[in-house]
């Protein structure tokens, strides 16, 4: 018995059953409490959880949750958490791109809140508002009527239509009231008093804004092009106002140049996480050697 039980350990089979075993008890006694929890597919709700639930449910209701909310909220927790688990299980977590979107976006929203901007001195506030003097004055307001001429309806001889009118709208005595007459129908107003650039703009398209920008005050000129057609307009009163006074704007200020700096230490950050990868771009339209790029540095 004894030399079988010999020969027996001499085999290198015997050894690696031994090896086996060894390392099966070691791993099960290190993590027999883990084991055991993932075994029963533990979900816990602690205290930290349900505060989460209370502070969410506050912000957005700007009161504390009832019992039952709470109740409804715990469950809903329980469930995306099981969800949530069983998704990882399963791997459909791999190559989604809104998955990856998302945490890609968690952790740009982590960086934001961890970054720490100091407070700036007035020297860097007034340097910020010299350099941005043009974003803190009030846009100018323009009070205009205008005449709408249809190109559908008119078709090629729309140009010659839109002089006959303007040329009718100057011989009038009161310069706008025959806009609505003269015109062909339209389904926005045709006065439009103290609106801005980008009013207009979204009205009428951008181009049509920059144009009437540039008219004289009190005649008829155009026409003027949009999206909707060729217009003839009438500017009223055209206000402009003067660069703000650095005082007069400072807290906008300090919250504009924080919302810069916020911005430039993150593009520092993404710069620095980039160092750390080799990009390879592989573009089979050119050949088929894959694109190299080094880290930035």
């Amino acid at each position: 018995m004894s030399g079988r039980v010999s020969r027996l350990a001499k085999e290198p089979l015997f050894h690696f059953l031994i090896l086996g075993l060894a390392i099966y008890g070691g791993y099960a006694w290190l993590y027999a409490g883990e084991a055991s929890e993932s075994d029963q597919q533990i979900i816990r709700v602690g205290e930290g959880e349900l505060a989460w639930m209370r502070t969410s449910f506050e912000k957005r209701w700007k009161r504390a949750p009832t019992p039952n909310e709470l109740q409804g909220l715990t469950q809903e927790y329980i469930r995306e958490t099981a969800f949530y688990r069983e998704a990882l299980a399963m791997g459909l977590d791999k190559d989604d791109t809104i998955v990856r979107r998302r945490l890609a976006q968690k952790l740009e929203f982590l960086v934001q809140d961890l970054i720490d901007v100091s407070p700036p001195t007035v020297a860097q506030l007034e340097a910020y508002f010299e350099e941005h003097r043009a974003d803190y004055r009030q846009p100018d307001l323009i009070t205009f009527t205008h005449a709408f001429v249809d190109p559908d309806k008119r078709g090629d001889e729309t140009e010659s239509h839109a002089a006959m009118v303007r040329q009718a709208l100057e011989n009038a005595d009161d310069p706008t009231s025959g806009a609505k007459k003269l015109g062909d129908p339209f389904m926005l107003q045709l006065y439009y008093p103290e609106r801005t650039e980008a009013d207009i703009s979204k009205l009428f398209g951008g181009g049509f804004a920059q144009s009437i920008g540039d008219l004289s005050v009190g005649t008829w000129q155009g026409p003027v092009l949009s999206g909707y057609g060729v217009h003839l307009v009438y500017v009223h009163d055209h206000q402009t106002f003067p660069d703000p006074a650095y005082t007069d704007v400072q807290d906008r200020v300090a919250e504009d140049w924080a919302e810069a700096r916020r911005e430039e230490l993150n593009e520092e950050y993404r710069d620095r996480l980039l160092e750390k990868y080799t990009i390879v771009i592989e573009d089979e339209a050119s050949d088929d050697t894959p694109a190299q790029a080094e880290p930035s540095q």
